[in-house]
């Protein structure tokens, strides 16, 4: 029940989040004064945007889920992010219920020093807060996670941009009724922006992985593998297509038995994200 009431907050911060999105537009520059980078994780964005996931279990059970998300950049520097779901999944060889919430999502980011000039070589840094808190539907209530960061930037050419996220990852049982450890993550994400595909073309390429060394979860890890196609269908309304396989042998199945189909899921969310300002 915490965590579903802890959810049920996250859906009023989002809902207040858009509206805060909406009035700063017009207090920063508009969106389509500058051109959108979306490949760009470091760049300070207000955006409002929602999609449609789908996930095939390994037990053959299925889930479609709703995802809203909202970003507000409340600085040059500063932004925060907040997303949740609503999901409906088949079939009965797990316990739990077939339609809740799913697992949401808070995040602050800051930027340092950054020269997106730079083509070839060091850009700056970047460092985050992020909390993700288990849902109540099943397959999605395996654990929250609150992940403390850096993030450097390279550019590699022209077209192709790296960062190396590196974070230390803390875990508690869906209700944070147990602290199971922490751990290091290591994301590095690869980005190629084409210059003669679609409109707004890019594409991502995000592994990550987590190895815990403490408490119940010492020894064990769990990582995931991230493809993401995303181009513009006008100057300030973009889609993307996140195409995710994990390979979570631990984690999403916690405390629920290791034969419930729970891990190493594969997903694709197809999102639609409006962009209300540029910083």
């Amino acid at each position: 029940m915490e965590s579903l009431s802890i959810l049920r907050a996250f859906e009023k911060i989002i809902c207040l989040l858009l509206l805060l999105a909406v009035i700063a537009g017009p207090t920063v520059c508009s969106a389509s004064d500058d051109e959108i980078d979306a490949s760009d994780p470091t760049k300070i964005y207000s955006y409002a945007g929602g999609g449609v996931k789908y996930t095939d279990y390994t037990n053959d059970e299925e889930m479609w889920e709703a995802r809203i998300t909202g970003n507000l950049g409340i600085s040059e520097r500063d932004m925060v992010l907040f997303e949740v779901g609503y999901g409906w999944r088949s079939g009965d060889h797990v316990d739990g219920s077939n339609n809740d919430l799913t697992n949401g999502r808070a995040r602050w980011f800051h930027v340092f020093d950054m020269d997106y000039a730079v083509s070839n070589g060091y850009r700056g840094w970047a460092t985050q807060v992020d909390l993700q808190v288990a849902g109540s539907l099943k397959g999605t209530d395996g654990q929250n996670l609150l992940a403390i960061g850096a993030l450097p930037a390279f550019g590699l050419g022209a077209n192709w941009s790296f960062f190396l996220a590196v974070n230390i990852v803390n875990a508690w049982d869906k209700n944070f009724d147990d602290y199971n450890g922490v751990g290091l993550g290591v994301a590095p994400l690869l980005v190629y922006v084409p210059e003669n595909w679609w409109p707004g073309a890019y594409v991502q390429l995000w592994p990550n992985y987590t190895r815990f060394v403490s408490s119940e979860l010492s020894g064990e890890g769990s990582g995931n593998l991230d493809l993401v196609l995303g181009g513009s269908i006008t100057p300030t309304v973009l889609w993307a297509v996140t195409y995710q396989k994990n390979f979570d042998e631990h984690l999403n199945s916690f405390r629920r038995g290791r034969d419930t189909g729970l891990d190493n899921d594969q997903n694709v969310f197809f999102s639609i994200t409006t962009y209300f300002s540029v910083r």
